[in-house]
């Protein structure tokens, strides 16, 4: 059986799967807050999880993830340890960097934490223009329209973090690091402010979560995973 996540290979099996693999997909996630019920690991986690996944059914290989991110908003909530886009640019550009002198076919850049996405796409367009990379992808989560019926509550300030959305597909994968025992409703407004200048989440809200976690159920959690899953799929089946 061919073996799929690079930290378990020998130098000699990485040399050999980089270059027939279709791709190799790098997750970035994050070390922070979710809520008072959810561990600080669970973007690392997730992002892993739909890594693994998505290799499984397209011949790639998954690479260590990397478990720090852009959490500017979340900064000051216990736990939260933010990058800046620039230091997130330098680690995604000298990692491609390597793929690249490896012989990697294609690149996918995966944001576990949705914070990471605009470096991603930053970074793939400065490899554009320096070295001339087009198998440099990025892929950020989202939800399809018809899934979001699922939720019983609204998504309050447009943003699923460490709530119903996101609890659910924790418990699905790790539901050990959830407990909704100590979950809390949290419905905020989002300041009239925020359109105009940048405003900490603690700002506004005092769990750290968003709508009603404890609304979460593992079976809501796998059908929000097996939709970007697939999506992941077919950009890497059909798209590369």
């Amino acid at each position: 059986m061919k073996k799929i996540y690079v930290g378990d290979m020998t130098r000699i099996e990485f040399q050999e799967r980089i270059k027939e693999a279709k791709c190799v997909i790098l997750s970035a996630g994050s070390c922070e807050q979710h809520g008072y019920h959810m561990a600080l690991d669970t973007d690392n986690v997730l992002g892993h999880y739909l890594a693994m996944e998505a290799a499984k059914k397209t011949d790639s290989i998954v690479m260590p993830n990397i478990n720090y991110g852009q959490v500017w908003s979340a900064r000051n909530y216990p736990g939260s340890i933010s990058l800046s886009n620039d230091t997130l640019k330098a680690v995604f550009k000298e990692i491609i960097l390597s793929l690249e002198n490896f012989g990697a076919k294609n690149i996918l850049l995966l944001a576990g934490h949705n914070g990471n996405a605009q470096a991603m796409k930053d970074v793939a367009r400065e490899l554009v223009n320096s070295h001339g990379y087009r198998n440099v992808w990025y892929f950020q989560q989202t939800t399809k329209k018809e899934l979001l019926k699922l939720l019983e509550a609204e998504i309050p300030c447009n943003c699923v973090h460490a709530g119903e959305m996101e609890t659910s597909m924790m418990l699905a994968v790790r539901p050990d690091l959830v407990d909704l025992s100590k979950a809390e409703k949290d419905f905020p407004t989002l300041p009239p402010e925020a359109k105009y200048r940048p405003v900490s989440w603690d700002e506004y809200i005092t769990v750290g979560s968003y709508g009603d976690p404890s609304l979460a159920t593992a079976e809501k959690g796998k059908i929000f995973l097996d939709s970007l899953i697939n999506e992941i799929v077919h950009l890497i089946n059909d798209i590369m």
